[in-house]
């Protein structure tokens, strides 16, 4: 009986570090403005790493681009995923 709760104990603590570790990612934002769309993308891709690397994080998965027309230009907004 011992080995079968320290089995299930190992387990539980296993579980409540992965979940932990899934905790420790955070969705951050950049903002970029430019004549076209391709160099709005390319400011606001920079912002969000910057972002990231400023809080300690390393970035991690895809950047998500959400565009529209700006007054002068387009403005981007990016989104990506950074983890410890």
């Amino acid at each position: 009986m011992k080995i079968v709760t320290a089995i299930l104990a190992a387990s539980l603590s296993l579980a409540a570090s992965s979940a932990s570790e899934a905790a420790e990612c955070k969705l951050f934002g950049g903002i970029g403005n430019g004549l076209t769309e391709d160099l709005a993308k390319f400011m606001a891709d920079a912002a969000v790493k910057n972002v990231i690397e400023n809080n300690g994080m390393k970035p991690t998965g895809d950047i998500k681009h959400t565009c529209k027309a700006a007054t002068l230009g387009s403005e981007c907004t990016a989104r990506m995923q950074g983890c410890k």
